[in-house]
């Protein structure tokens, strides 16, 4: 009966808060008391976080020294 109430009522039924299952990083499970939450993602520990930064640090050099090296070309004058 409780469940015809809510149908009735139109609105749905809420959700639970979805908690972070992986971390980000090594796809290692997280548990509540473990969580470490930076820029936005949640990673098992700290040093999950620190190596997923400089991993995107070299990601971003990488992709700065392609696009500097795609455009050197373009600006040299025949």
């Amino acid at each position: 009966m409780a469940e015809e109430v809510k149908e009735a009522s139109g609105r749905a039924p809420k959700k639970k808060k979805s908690w972070p299952t992986n971390c980000v990083q090594s796809n290692k499970r997280i548990r509540r008391k473990d969580w470490y939450y930076r820029n936005g993602k949640y990673f098992a520990n700290k040093k999950s976080f620190k190596l997923y930064v400089t991993q995107e640090a070299e990601k971003a050099l990488k992709a700065k020294e392609a696009a500097a090296q795609a455009a050197a070309p373009e600006q040299k004058p025949a």
